[in-house]
């Protein structure tokens, strides 16, 4: 194909991001077990056993991948200078992206800009909308094909990941090694700091830059993952459950456990079923003995986000959105929201004429506000993830509840 007009490179470009989100979510998704599952191991050694295991299995399991996407596989996780051309590994994936659908969507884009025929069209579909094409497979386009590029591309991802928390692991280890970034954020959390002297930091670093901002909150939060489990591995098991003890001995509930934090309950996956029929309780050891101890790297990242949300209102100004109606407020948790219009959406036959559950988790988004989330919406990306993982919590409310409608039901006979 030759050069592209502008509309095809505004289609490439949304298409692009699409996928760059997608392999987001499915990167996110695997982010708590991945998280549990190192918080698991006692020491230091279990710790670079667990990681060096998991990459051999990323490994095996990323040489089943198409032979047609294997190039980007390679360039994402091994690049070259040529391959970076200057850039940083998250632009050098927008760029992989951007090549593969160049090639995969040659014959699509025929299509696309039968439908897509101005700039206009093409704002008026937000990220979830591109999504869904892509997912479905709308405009002739291989979702099959493209889902196994975004299912391969996350699992780079989550192999990177493992890999920088590798080599974190081993410049803790060395201590003639040092971090620049880990010993400023070291030097945070030992000191006290004003709002003003963090903004400084941040600024310093990053110039208020959007993506250096994201890299900085990235590099963070490997920080934070390697740190925490170190002070985590430092109680036991027995410690950690008679913690819980003396937290019910003072009159505490689980539910109080629960909502105050220091306990989650979820479903986990089943082998022997092959179902998320496990139940699974996650005990917040930070909460239960350090509570304090990452405060200001909290800060910092709060920092982080406000500049970075100043940045995207200044982007949403420049493409302004029709008002909404006031959402509607409602009580209960996300998870508990999500349960309920989930369980709506799998009747059969269908009771919501969506084209797709991105559809649905907009109109959620848009429309409702629980108390904790905040007056843009409901993250989309956690409706997702409470979709495809309902939490306990919410299953045993609506259990309870559903019961009483049925019976308020069958007294209006």
């Amino acid at each position: 194909m030759g050069e592209y007009s502008k509309i095809e490179l505004a289609l490439l470009g949304k298409f692009t991001d699409a996928i760059d989100n997608l392999i987001e979510s499915k990167t996110y998704s695997e982010t708590d077990k991945d998280k549990m599952m190192f918080a698991s191991c006692v020491n230091e050694e279990e710790k670079n056993d667990f990681t060096k295991s998991e990459i051999k299995k990323m490994q095996k399991k990323l040489a089943k991948c198409s032979a047609d996407i294997a190039g980007y596989l390679r360039s994402y996780i091994n690049p070259s200078e040529l391959d970076l051309k200057g850039d940083s590994i998250y632009d050098l994936r927008k760029r992989l992206i951007n090549s593969f659908l160049s090639r995969e969507l040659e014959d699509s884009l025929i299509v696309l800009k039968r439908h897509f025929t101005s700039f206009e069209i093409i704002k008026s579909l937000d990220d979830l909308d591109w999504q869904s094409i892509v997912e479905e497979g709308q405009f002739y386009i291989d979702s099959k094909f493209m889902n196994h590029f975004i299912k391969y591309m996350a699992l780079a991802e989550r192999l990177n990941t493992f890999k920088s928390l590798l080599k974190y692991q081993n410049e803790e280890t060395k201590s003639e090694e040092t971090n620049e970034i880990y010993d400023l954020l070291d030097t945070i959390r030992t000191k006290d700091h004003t709002d003003l002297q963090l903004y400084d930091i941040v600024k310093e670093r990053t110039q208020l830059n959007k993506d250096a901002l994201q890299y900085l909150y990235k590099d963070i939060e490997v920080y934070l993952f390697g740190e925490k489990d170190d002070f985590e591995c430092k109680y036991s098991e027995d410690e950690t459950e008679q913690a819980i003890e003396d937290l019910k001995a003072k009159g505490h509930s689980e539910d109080d456990l629960i909502m105050l934090g220091y306990i989650r309950k979820s479903k986990a996956f089943n082998v022997a079923t092959n179902d998320m029929d496990l139940d699974f309780t996650y005990i917040n050891k930070e909460k239960l003995f350090f509570p304090l101890e990452f405060f200001p790297i909290y800060q910092l990242q709060g920092l982080i986000n406000k500049e970075l949300a100043k940045i995207k209102e200044k982007e949403e100004l420049l493409n302004p959105q029709i008002q909404n109606s006031p959402k509607l407020k409602t009580d209960l948790s996300v998870p508990q929201l999500s349960l309920v219009f989930k369980m709506i959406n799998d009747l059969k036959p269908k009771v919501f004429n969506t084209k797709s559950d991105a559809e649905l988790f907009r109109f959620i988004s848009v429309n409702f506000q629980t108390k904790k989330s905040s007056e843009k919406g409901i993250s989309t990306q956690k409706l997702r993830n409470e979709f495809n993982n309902p939490d306990l919590k919410a299953i045993e409310f609506w259990e309870k509840h559903l019961h009483t409608m049925l019976s308020n039901i069958r007294k209006l006979k």
